[in-house]
């Protein structure tokens, strides 16, 4: 388990990571159907670093997946889920595919989704743009006190917009395809593209177009004896997800480690840096720099005009593309 401080969530104890309480939602049956904590807060115009920890429960046996899939869609919002333990049937795009532990699931504004849980599923996701309703969390709360009363008409009918801007859609007309033929469904071992350095792998997850043009997703594969170092002050907040593995972080002077499935926030002008301790898959969820468009440069320049790849050239890109490490490298 992680030391806690104030800026490490440690996902493995819920109980003193989430904020203010839990938040449930009930099958038919009355069963609850999901466990949702708050890891950390949206901020912003857009409702950035906003963090959610789910567990969704299996479907009832017995249950028909055709008429339970959660058909819904968002007018507004974007969310990227990680699925960190059993697996799920996504149902989007006219197709049926299978989610399962290592998976990302990446879903956008006014696309059609739904789901059908096959076993107790870790969903944690990061939001944003998102328009929200209170009185969801308020009818979750009278259905937590009586239980009997999760499938009442009159009930419902004061939460219908759900809890983030959800409509309801007819169940889906659906063909199963591999996993790998869904797009929405993403994996490091299937990354938009790859970029290898000494003792670090980046893998281009979710481009900005997925999100809006707001922001991106990359993962960072490291290998133990990694380390780097951010500038003096970085003006950017981030929001780190410890997949797996064992990284030592330093912020505002403060050192700590973080393993499998801790969440980091790092501070705008914060001084940071790590180094890492097992081989790990560390994710920036906050996706304001641009990596993506920074990595293809650099490779572009290294393959096709090597002499040009100068200092000066390297620190021009990463002012152009917002890049907050000043340096990196193996202990």
């Amino acid at each position: 388990m992680a030391e806690k401080n104030e800026f490490l969530f440690d996902l493995k104890t819920p109980e003193t990571t989430w904020k203010g309480g839990i938040a449930h939602s009930y099958f038919p049956n009355g069963e609850v159907s999901s466990d949702v904590g708050t890891v950390t807060d949206a901020e912003g115009p857009h409702g950035l670093y906003w963090f959610l920890d789910s567990l969704m429960y299996k479907n009832p046996q017995g249950t028909d997946e055709t008429k339970t899939q959660m058909p819904h869609f968002h007018w507004h919002g974007y969310e990227t889920f990680f699925v960190d333990s059993g697996s799920l049937w996504l149902f989007i795009d006219g197709m049926k595919a299978l989610a399962q532990k290592g998976d990302i699931v990446q879903l956008q504004a006014g696309q059609s989704q739904g789901m059908f849980f096959r076993e107790n599923v870790k969903w944690r996701g990061t939001y944003h743009d998102f328009e929200t309703y209170p009185e969801f969390g308020e009818v979750s709360r009278v259905k937590q006190a009586f239980p009997q009363l999760a499938d009442d008409p009159e009930l419902n009918a004061l939460a219908t917009r759900g809890f983030m801007d959800s409509n309801r859609m007819e169940p889906f007309l659906c063909r199963e395809v591999p996993t790998e033929q869904c797009s929405a469904i993403k994996n490091i071992s299937r990354p938009h593209a790859s970029y290898e350095f000494p003792g670090v792998s980046m893998k281009v997850v979710v481009e900005r177009w997925e999100n809006g043009g707001v922001k991106e997703l990359e993962c960072a594969v490291m290998e133990p004896g990694f380390t780097a170092r951010w500038v003096k002050y970085p003006p950017l907040k981030e929001l780190f997800y410890v997949r797996s593995g064992k990284v030592k972080f330093s912020i505002l002077g403060q050192e700590f480690v973080a393993d499998d499935e801790c969440v980091v926030v790092a501070p705008r002008y914060a001084p940071r840096s790590i180094e890492v301790l097992e081989k790990t898959e560390l994710y920036e969820l906050g996706g304001q720099p641009y990596w993506s468009l920074f990595l293809q440069s650099y490779a572009s320049i290294r393959h096709y005009e090597p002499e040009r790849l100068t200092p000066e050239t390297v620190q021009a890109l990463k002012d152009r593309f917002h890049i907050q490490i000043e340096s990196i490298g193996m202990k």
